[in-house]
């Protein structure tokens, strides 16, 4: 396995994980829905300028998650499928940091939703 280092890396990391996602049987009516050819390149810009400094990332997480109806238990699941998808394709200092900041994404999502 290699560390995270491209935006290559970043997509398939993404990819991957939304193939765990679409047939989870807790959380995927929330991305079932989604157009993906849309929505996966955007989450991949999102984890390749937080893990890789690619420039051109300018959402706000936040404001695109604040409307939908999630609960706590949907950010323990969310985060458990992305860090068992880490660990399945990636080992080193860049897919360490994606762990990192995927527990702080989740903590920060569910304390500012108040779930």
């Amino acid at each position: 396995m290699t560390d995270i280092a491209t935006y290559e890396d970043c997509l398939l990391l993404v990819d991957k994980f939304y193939d765990k996602l679409l047939i989870d049987t807790e959380i995927s009516h929330y991305f079932v829905h989604l157009d993906l050819t849309v929505h996966i390149p955007r989450v991949a810009d999102f984890w390749a300028f937080i893990l890789v400094d690619k420039a051109g990332y300018s959402g706000n997480m936040m404001a695109a998650h604040a409307k939908l109806p999630l609960k706590e238990s949907d950010f323990k699941q969310w985060l458990k499928l992305f860090q068992e998808t880490v660990a399945e394709n990636f080992h080193g200092e860049k897919a360490q940091f994606a762990l990192e900041r995927s527990k702080l994404i989740a903590w920060t999502m569910t304390s500012k939703m108040g779930k």
